[in-house]
């Protein structure tokens, strides 16, 4: 069902909404259909029409919230993945300056490191589904290897405050990069979505079925709750997909942070200190 939804949704969400509506339109029409041909006359039409009223409303309100619930769910996912790529910046902004600050030969080789894996990070939070983005998990792992082979070198030739500082950005800089990773692959669970469509396919046909029995179509009023309800399925299954859709995760925070790196004036290398005049 999710592959499905994907599948949809790659096309674009107006492909999506118009497939979502064709659904539940048949579904809405099958069931005026036949609550028409089962439509009871005088007296006992009215009692049928009000019970079923009741039953309808009923299954509509439980189908709200199912569909309030999966909502809330595809955002929680959604606010997950947008505040880790602040947390993911602010801890390669970090583990760049304390490469900075080692200064020498290595610190500055170490700030390009970083510096080339803050634009990995980058691709990697603005990918679109398929292949390259395992591409993009190897690279990062491999950058993450020669960052922390050279900050462990940096580390046991000088073991001082500083290079301690160092490595502890660093371990937030990789900690965080897992943290992202897991957020774009956690997604709303398939069978939430089946069921919320198989739920909606029920719910849209007893509503036609009770229209069906009062032989009143309302058209128009049909028309606007399938495209409001279908709206709603769209923007969840938008919400929840990380890498396909039109709502994608703000990539700014990483974007400021390499921007801030290119526009670091370079190391002014620090002149050693003059040995003290000797008197004549």
């Amino acid at each position: 069902m999710g592959s499905m939804f994907q599948s949809l949704l790659q096309m674009g969400a107006l492909i999506l909404w118009v497939a979502l509506f064709v659904i539940l339109s048949i579904a809405c029409e099958a069931g005026f259909r036949i609550g028409r041909a089962r439509a009871p006359k005088g007296k006992a039409a009215e009692e049928t029409t009000s019970a079923t009223a009741t039953i309808t409303g009923g299954m509509l309100a439980l189908l709200a919230f199912m569909l309030g619930l999966t909502i809330n769910f595809a955002q929680n996912r959604f606010e997950a993945r947008r505040d880790m790529v602040a947390v993911e910046a602010n801890a390669i902004g970090t583990a760049w300056l304390r490469a900075k600050l080692v200064g020498g030969p290595e610190g500055e080789a170490m700030a390009g490191l970083i510096h080339d894996y803050a634009k990995t990070r980058l691709e990697f939070t603005r990918a679109p589904g398929g292949g390259g983005v395992d591409a993009l998990v190897a690279k990062t792992g491999e950058e993450q290897d020669q960052i922390w082979a050279l900050a462990t070198s940096v580390a046991r030739k000088s073991p001082t405050p500083i290079s301690a500082s160092l490595i502890a950005a660093l371990n937030d800089m990789i900690d965080s990069s897992l943290s992202q990773r897991f957020a774009f692959e956690g997604k709303v669970p398939g069978n939430m979505i089946g069921m919320l469509l198989a739920g909606s396919i029920l719910a849209i046909g007893a509503l036609g079925y009770q229209l069906g029995l009062t032989t009143i179509r309302q058209q128009a009023l049909t028309s606007l709750l399938l495209l409001m309800w279908t709206g709603g399925m769209v923007m969840t299954v938008d919400l929840e997909r990380p890498r396909v859709g039109d709502i994608r995760v703000e990539t700014a925070p990483l974007e400021w942070t390499i921007k801030g790196f290119e526009a670091a004036p370079p190391a002014v290398p620090i002149a050693a200190p003059s040995p003290p005049a000797t008197a004549p």
